[in-house]
Formats: C-alpha cells, structure tokens, sequence
C-alpha cells in the first residue's frame, strides 16, 4: 500500500527568483525541499502529454506505425509518466535510469509478465531516443537497461492434415454468402500468411490475377507481394458473386459483413475460433495460429528462411526464427529418413 502523503506548497518572492517551500508529511516527519525556478518545474510536469502527443505524431506520420501501435504507446508513456510523478516525483523529461530500473521491478512486483514489461522498456526507449533528437534531453535514460529474460516462445502450428479439411469438408461451411466468406477469410490467413489487420484491410484491387500475386500492405505501411496458391482463385471468384448480391456495399474492403460493412477484429477472431475448433485440436485456435502455420509448413518443405521472413513481412529475422523449431514428430521422420540407425 503506497504511503499517503500530505504536501502543502507555498509560493514566495524572494527578490528576483521565485522559489517554492515544498513541504512533505509522511507519517508526521516533515522535510523540507526548496525547488527554484517554480514556473519551470510546474510547466515541465503539465508539458509530459504535449510530448506525449508529439512523439505519437512522430510515429505515426515518420515511421508508419499503426493507430493501434500508437494507442498502446500512448497508454505505455501515461503510465510511465504517473509513476515518475506519483511515485519518483520526477517529470519524463528529468527521469534517470534509476527510476527506469526500479519502474521495472515495481511492475514485475505487480505481477506483470517479463514479456509485457520488455515491451514497456523498448517504449521508453524509443520515446527517449525521439526526445534526444528534439533536443529535449541529452542522455536516454532506458539506455543500458537490461530487459527481463523471457521463456522461449514455442510456436504451435496446426497440422497441415487438419487444415486439409478447409477444402475437402463439404460441411463444414455452409453454401450462403457467410459461408462462402468465412471459407475465403480462413484460406487467406493460411494461404498468404495473413496479420488479422491485413486480411481485414485487403480490397479486391489488392489481387493481380495475371500475375497471381497479392499486394498486401502490412506494419508501418510496408508493401509486399505474396503469391496466391492456385487453389485460390475458385474460393475467391464464388465470393465475389454472391457479394454482388448484396442489397448494399457499405466498404470497399473485399471482405465484409451481411449488411455490407467492413469486418471487424472480434469477428474474424470469433470465425476462425469457430472453424478451427472444428478441425483441430491444437491449443492455439486463433488467426495468428494459421500465419504460424504458414510459416512453419513453408520453413518444413524447404523454403529459405529468408525467403519466408519477406512473405510474412517480417524487420528482422529474429522474428522468423521462432518458426524454426519443428515439431517432435517432424524431427522424428527426419531422423527415421536420413540416420544409419533410423528405421
């Protein structure tokens, strides 16, 4: 339970220089602290979301990040911004690195996963490096900070044999416009390795079928070409039929909902939820499982890993690595094929 404190401020003039008695009351122990230059002090604590906003803006209109990035950025700054003034009494602009370091053992005191608090770490970084560059400070406070050690992610895709049934289960989908378009949504995820925002985005100017290539725009606005799957175009041509049909078109996105608007996160989640939950028995029944799935199947028939690091669109090939660890029985049949002893 954090202290509750008493302050009580007195502003005085004293020749010149107006200084500020800042009195503290923890638990009836009074100390005294003297800040000089009061209208500085005050404006530097009211100015933290004016940086706030600006860095976004940064972020958003320089580096192409997304408005969901920029909203969990911003709630990631608030918070740290409270904590340096409720609990440091300090401003984002005079934090130093201790205060970084006791912030991520505060929030690992709370019970948050190393995961969540690296990410924490890397916003703070990030909004320092942007306020050097703006001359706003000198010194990157989260510089040199370790980030927590994190578990190794393993990646569980579902199996290939239990994604056949998307094609070969006649009822698994029903014949109707919903149907027809949960049956594109979920071949779209796995056929081109889709983020839940990109397959949301796709508009039908996206498809060039004389080259069988899909243009996806993907984080930051990055631009990248997927080849389609031959499979595709039967799937996407009886969709496209029955969306004419439709009494209105309320999007230009290629996927869109009965009454015409454009699909939303929560129903793509809820839809291959429900279809996965159908098919397979994998733990992880969500859109990001079939992207997982993409890149595993493409990394176990062979494909370089560079290669398939550029068709998910992936910075680094860091993030494409996690895909590399096969399952238990893919390493089994390798062994049984290729060892002396394997049978």
């Amino acid at each position: 339970m954090r202290k509750q404190l008493t302050f009580r401020l007195c502003v005085k003039q004293n020749q010149n220089n107006l200084s500020l008695d800042y009195k503290e009351k923890p638990n009836r122990k009074v100390g005294l602290f003297v800040f000089n230059h009061v209208a500085h002090y005050l404006t530097s604590l009211e100015s933290s979301p004016v940086h706030i906003d600006q860095f976004l803006l940064y972020l958003t209109a320089e580096r192409g990040y997304s408005p969901k990035t920029s909203v969990a950025y911003k709630k990631e700054l608030e918070r740290w911004s409270l904590y340096l003034n409720e609990e440091a009494g300090s401003t984002l602009l005079t934090a130093q690195k201790a205060h970084v370091k006791r912030f991520i053992v505060w929030r690992n005191k709370q019970g948050i996963s190393p995961r969540s608090i690296n990410r924490t770490l890397s916003c703070i970084r990030t909004f320092y490096k942007w306020a050097i560059r703006e001359a706003l400070i000198t010194e990157n406070p989260g510089q040199g900070v370790r980030s927590m050690k994190t578990a190794k992610k393993i990646v569980m895709s579902v199996p290939a044999a239990d994604l056949k049934s998307l094609v070969n289960d006649p009822d698994l989908f029903t014949a109707d416009f919903e149907g027809s378009r949960d049956q594109l949504l979920l071949l779209l995820l796995y056929g081109l390795g889709l983020r839940r925002a990109e397959v949301i985005s796709l508009t039908p100017s996206h498809f060039d079928w004389s080259r069988k290539l899909v243009r996806v725009t993907g984080k930051r606005n990055k631009e990248r070409q997927i080849p389609m799957p031959a499979l595709l175009e039967e799937y996407y041509t009886r969709y496209i039929e029955l969306r004419e049909q439709l009494p209105a078109r309320l999007s230009p996105a290629l996927l869109l909902t009965a009454k015409g608007k454009k699909l939303y996160d929560n129903l793509v989640y809820n839809r291959v939820l429900y279809y996965l939950k159908r098919t397979t028995t994998v733990v992880d029944k969500n859109p990001h499982a079939l992207r997982h799935s993409y890149a595993t199947h493409l990394l176990n028939a062979g494909v370089d890993i560079n290669t398939v690091k550029e068709l998910l669109g992936h910075e680094s090939l860091s993030s494409t690595q996690v895909y590399t660890t096969s399952s238990f029985e893919e390493l089994v049949k390798v062994y049984n094929q290729t060892h002396p002893k394997g049978s």
